[in-house]
């Protein structure tokens, strides 16, 4: 028979564990969504990864029963905003749009109060390659005749220290030869402009910021960092580089729906669904090719992969930049 002592340690540890669980069971058991949710946007507003991220808001409030706010909080890099949603409770109501800034911003300013493990991505939303272009004037075709420019290149770039742009401009380099200088601007707006006046040789920009300069005579499209055909519909008769024999060039950023990693898995699990629903529906659908923007075709496993050798390519870049700075 059990001794009082022994009874009574059963009885305190069972009430230790019942307190350990009852802040998720309360959260399971609660009808959940019963308030607004909130989309973190860390982009100004207006661009695509904006657009984008209201048009599925609209998508997710239909299917969970409740309002879902966009809330932009552009700034460096993305930090300002990831560190929003990072220092909002992990209970359902704050979701993040994730963006290639999320590994950059980190790698460039390791102390960000942060940690990629920090969120989950639910699904992805949309991608998009990238074209590169430059000034009509330089009289430039094809990607042979930059490399026959026998100068340093001034190419236009959005990073702070390392990020899409300096890894692009670094894998051209590599694959033609040519020796390239940095340009660095703060918006995508400043970048178009400075080749539009010539200021620069070269950019990179996304296929639906293309839109606006592509039928302009003072900008030639030289090739895209899609897949054969991504946007073929978009940009006609531009070919990509792996068409011009750069299969290294292929790449495309991607835009996805995260949450707090520590979200109870009850919640998350729900809010996960809604998530994959919304981001597969027609209207985000039609939303995609109304912003020139592309679907991601593999499982979420995948898109989790891609992104994971994404910022591995982003820290083998920032550690390449160091190294050449001693």
């Amino acid at each position: 028979m059990p001794t009082i002592s022994a009874i009574r340690r059963r009885l305190l540890l069972g009430i230790a564990v019942l307190g350990a669980l009852s802040p998720l069971a309360a959260v399971a058991q609660a009808h959940y969504p019963s308030k607004p949710l909130k989309l973190i946007v860390p982009y100004p507003p207006g661009a695509a990864t904006d657009n984008i991220s209201r048009a599925f808001g609209q998508e997710l409030a239909r299917i969970l029963g409740q309002p879902v706010v966009v809330e932009n909080r552009p700034g460096g890099g993305s930090a300002v905003g990831i560190v929003a949603a990072k220092g909002q409770p992990a209970d359902g109501y704050t979701l993040l749009v994730h963006a290639d800034g999320f590994y950059s911003a980190k790698l460039a300013t390791p102390g960000l109060g942060y940690e990629f493990s920090d969120f989950e991505i639910l699904a992805p939303l949309a991608q998009s390659s990238y074209a590169f272009i430059v000034p009509a004037d330089r009289g430039w075709k094809q990607l042979g005749d930059l490399q026959r420019a026998h100068r340093e290149i001034d190419l236009g770039s959005l990073d702070l220290g390392v990020g899409v742009y300096s890894m692009l401009a670094g894998r051209l380099a590599a694959d033609t030869g040519i020796r390239y200088r940095t340009i660095p601007f703060k918006g995508g707006a400043e970048g178009l402009t400075a080749i539009l006046a010539g200021q620069i040789d070269g950019y990179f920009t996304t296929i639906g910021t293309t839109q606006s300069v592509k039928d302009s005579p003072k900008v030639k499209v030289l090739a895209t960092t899609g897949v054969p055909g991504s946007s073929a519909d978009f940009l006609p008769g531009v070919k990509t580089f792996k068409e011009l024999g750069l299969p290294n060039m292929v790449f495309s950023s991607s835009y996805s729906v995260a949450a707090r990693a520590d979200t109870p898995a009850p919640v998350k699990e729900q809010l996960a669904r809604a998530v994959r629903q919304a981001a597969a529906s027609d209207a985000m659908k039609a939303a995609r090719r109304r912003l020139y923007l592309e679907d991601y075709a593999g499982s979420l496993e995948d898109y989790k992969r891609d992104l994971g050798r994404v910022s591995k390519e982003f820290e083998a870049a920032l550690a390449e930049g160091a190294k050449a700075a001693k």
